[in-house]
Parts: C-alpha cells; sequence; structure tokens
C-alpha cells in the first residue's frame, strides 16, 4: 500500500463491487471493476512510456468526482475541484495501476 493512496474494494447496492480510491486530501471516486481496468491500463501505459497521452480523464458511474490526471515528466498530477493538487511518481502511478489491476480481477 503507498502513503500517497489507498484502494479498497466494497460492495454498493445498486453497482455490486466497487474499488473506492482515494488520494491525499482528495474526495473519494469509486470505479466500478471495469473501469478500475480501464484506469489502470491508462496508467500503466503513460508511466511505461507506451501512450503518448498527456491527460487521463474518467467520469466513473457510481463515483460523485470524476478522475482526472496530468502526466508531466516525473509521474502524474491527479486534480479535484477544489482540493489540493497530488502527485504521483511514476513508481507510486505504477502501483496505482497495479492495484487497480488487482481490484478489477475480482
Amino acid at each position: 500500500m503507498s502513503e500517497s493512496f489507498s484502494l479498497v474494494i466494497d460492495r454498493h447496492g445498486a453497482f455490486g463491487v466497487l474499488a473506492t480510491l482515494r488520494i491525499a486530501a482528495q474526495p473519494a471516486r469509486r470505479f466500478t471493476l471495469q473501469e478500475a481496468a480501464i484506469v489502470a491500463r491508462a496508467l500503466e501505459a503513460v508511466a511505461q512510456g507506451v501512450s503518448g497521452e498527456r491527460q487521463i480523464y474518467m467520469s466513473p458511474i457510481a463515483s460523485d468526482h470524476d478522475f482526472e490526471a496530468s502526466v508531466e515528466k516525473d509521474g502524474v498530477i491527479v486534480r479535484a475541484s477544489g482540493c489540493a493538487e497530488a502527485r504521483l511518481s511514476w513508481p507510486e502511478t505504477l502501483a496505482l495501476a497495479e492495484q487497480l489491476r488487482e481490484a478489477s480481477s475480482g
């Protein structure tokens, strides 16, 4: 587990199993397992340099808050409206991708 983020698997009455991501002092984002897999692939691709994307964005169906990350030279910056930015280094970004991928595999 990273000190920068936490990921918890829980059950929601309407959406089933969700992966709840908390990053720093930002609001929680709740991903379905399919959404978690998509974000995991996107984070891994930018961290490994195989994607030229400069931004990762998702509006998770079960969450009140979007996931938005800008790709920088040394990692990603996760933003949430009205909150401080959270910087994740490449190793932290890969750790988050791995946890999201593991969560999505059930």
